[in-house]
């Protein structure tokens, strides 16, 4: 009985372990959109609604829904410049995919469609996310 309970902790602490070092990830990636993208001290009204769409798009930003392998056409560019496992705590790396992505446009087969970085300009999500999936 007893190498069964050791056996049980040892697998629930190495599955937690890994579910850390996913989020941990995901964490870094967001920190640093965080940073470039929103002006937390501003009194600016327009940082200031956008500090707080942000902040109820939550993972949404990247990510479509709580499914996090499905990402939004955002998140998909990035996936593609960055890896979750070997490029979290590279801050240099992700800004410069932040500012590679901002120049892509939103739907790429439209030669008038806007780019990422002019959606944030405006002070708009890189994608629309549908109201059902903002936090409230």
């Amino acid at each position: 009985m007893r190498v069964w309970r050791y056996l049980t902790i040892i697998l629930v602490t190495v599955g937690i372990a890994f579910q850390t070092a996913k989020v941990f990830a995901v964490t870094q990636f967001r920190n640093e959109f965080l940073k470039r993208y929103v002006k937390q001290d501003s009194n600016d009204p327009k940082d200031k609604a956008f500090a707080e769409l942000v902040e109820k798009a939550g993972c949404n930003v990247c990510h479509l829904g709580d499914d996090k392998e499905k990402r939004n056409p955002y998140g998909q560019a990035l996936d593609k410049l960055l890896d979750r496992k070997t490029d979290a705590r590279d801050k240099e790396k992700i800004q410069k995919a932040l500012e590679a992505v901002e120049k892509e446009k939103l739907d790429p087969k439209d030669p008038k469609s806007v780019t990422f970085g002019e959606r944030i300009k405006k002070g708009e999500l890189p994608y629309p996310v549908p109201a059902e999936l903002m936090e409230n």
